[in-house]
């Protein structure tokens, strides 16, 4: 397979024959941003009260996002999040849509629900909300794999233009299509990810790394990164504040 940076398909980074990961070169600094891109017509938003399921998935990723073995600043940016969330919007979405890509969610969603445990119950949340999902896409950008633009999406679930249209936190889902590599781009937030999947991830001039199912990481703001899946499509669910904090 060709290397993604070079603009061909994401692979495993290398490894040495003593098992080590071999260093790859320096890449040019980006200062791309990759704003979400929404396609289609907005949602139709009515007034309510927070609906059952998700507040169900609220509650099971909050368990996940504040876990004991979760990094500090992930569960420090999460617990601000999650604590905001206590208090409900009124304004919920009717209505979901559909990208190509979002069909690599029920993949993905039968692979959490056989791992069991808290990931099966996150992906038993996510499917019970996912008629609701609105799917979008990115910008492509700067050593994206050559099939990002058509194999990926993202769907927010809370924040604007979410199930629950809020502007003070964003949670969503990203689900990227075998062999994807995110572009390189700078978060303008500090945000928290937790894989439901397995997931290659990329910060600054660093290595290439493994997040398992599970294991919850932080990019803070102004940081560099990437992400990349090799034969099996990813999805990870992230969140944020939709501001910088002052």
């Amino acid at each position: 397979m060709k290397d993604p940076e070079r603009g061909g398909r994401a692979v495993a980074a290398d490894r040495n024959p003593k098992g080590g990961i071999v260093h790859q070169t320096s890449r040019a600094r980006s200062n791309f941003s990759c704003d979400p891109s929404p396609v289609g017509r907005a949602p139709i938003m009515v007034w309510g009260s927070r609906p059952k399921h998700l507040q169900t998935l609220i509650n099971v990723a909050g368990s996940l996002f504040l876990a004991p073995d979760v990094p500090v600043m992930a569960k420090y940016v999460a617990g601000k999040i999650f604590h905001t969330l206590m208090k409900p919007s009124s304004l919920y979405s009717a209505g979901g849509n559909i990208l190509p890509a979002a069909e690599h969610l029920a993949e993905r969603l039968a692979e959490a629900a056989r791992l069991g445990g808290t990931i099966g119950a996150m992906g038993e949340a996510i499917l019970a909300i996912a008629p609701e999902l609105r799917w979008y896409r990115s910008r492509s950008g700067p050593f994206a794999s050559v099939n990002f633009a058509r194999d990926h999406a993202h769907a927010s679930i809370i924040g604007p233009g979410g199930i629950e249209d809020r502007d003070d936190v964003h949670i969503g889902l990203t689900v990227m299509g075998p062999y994807s590599r995110f572009p390189d781009h700078r978060r303008k937030l500090p945000t928290a990810y937790l894989p439901l999947s397995r997931v290659e991830v990329l910060s600054d001039d660093g290595d290439w790394t493994v997040a398992d199912p599970g294991r919850a990481f932080f990019v803070e703001e102004g940081r560099e990164f990437a992400m990349r899946c090799t034969g099996n499509p990813l999805l990870l669910l992230w969140c944020q504040r939709t501001v910088a904090e002052t």
